[in-house]
């Protein structure tokens, strides 16, 4: 009973740790942010804005604007460049337009009206196939369970001064895999078994 006990416990704490990890909420960019999808105030604008965020594949872009005022083409990166229309991937015309970020790789888009691509109203994103895990930054945090106050071990640290440490500023250290038996402990308690 209790070997059963403790595979189901790494059972869990592996599906939980590998959850974790790769879990990835796809998201919504609205292009522009509040600006919107028109003509820009400078010519890198659009380009600008695409630095600032990471696109996945599975996400979408939110082209804001108003059905016959604007449109967007999904093109070739040679259209791009030159405000072409040979190699039209997709039009959307209807606003707002959202469009699907399916596939990794470099995506191309445009506004078809008027002079609006030449003034800089153009979009280029590269969708990459999964997120980068967020940075890991190690500090003296207190993380709190219940009631059971845990300490996240300090990086060693060649300026941190080890030898005066004194018995009051010792702090208790627990691993992850403590934690993970703790939260299994509940879990099993809560299950009833």
């Amino acid at each position: 009973m209790a070997q059963s006990h403790f595979l189901l416990f790494l059972l869990l704490g592996s599906l939980s740790a590998f959850l974790l990890r790769t879990s990835y909420a796809h998201k919504d960019h609205v292009v522009g942010g509040g600006f919107g999808w028109k003509i820009p105030p400078n010519a890198t604008f659009y380009k600008e804005w695409a630095a600032t965020k990471t696109f996945v594949a599975g996400d979408k872009l939110m082209f804001l604007y108003r059905t016959s005022a604007e449109n967007v083409l999904e093109v070739s990166a040679q259209d791009y460049e030159n405000c072409g229309n040979s190699e039209i991937v997709e039009i959307y015309y209807r606003g707002p337009s959202t469009v699907q970020l399916s596939t990794p790789g470099p995506h191309f888009f445009y506004s078809g009206i008027g002079l609006h691509c030449e003034a800089g109203q153009k979009l280029a994103v590269n969708v990459i196939t999964t997120a980068p895990p967020p940075p890991f930054v190690a500090d003296d945090s207190l993380y709190s369970i219940g009631g059971l106050e845990i300490f996240t071990a300090p990086s060693p640290s060649p300026l941190r001064a080890t030898a005066s440490a004194s018995l009051a500023d010792t702090r208790r250290y627990v691993a992850p895999a403590v934690v993970a038996a703790l939260f299994g402990g509940y879990l099993l308690e809560a299950l009833g078994m």
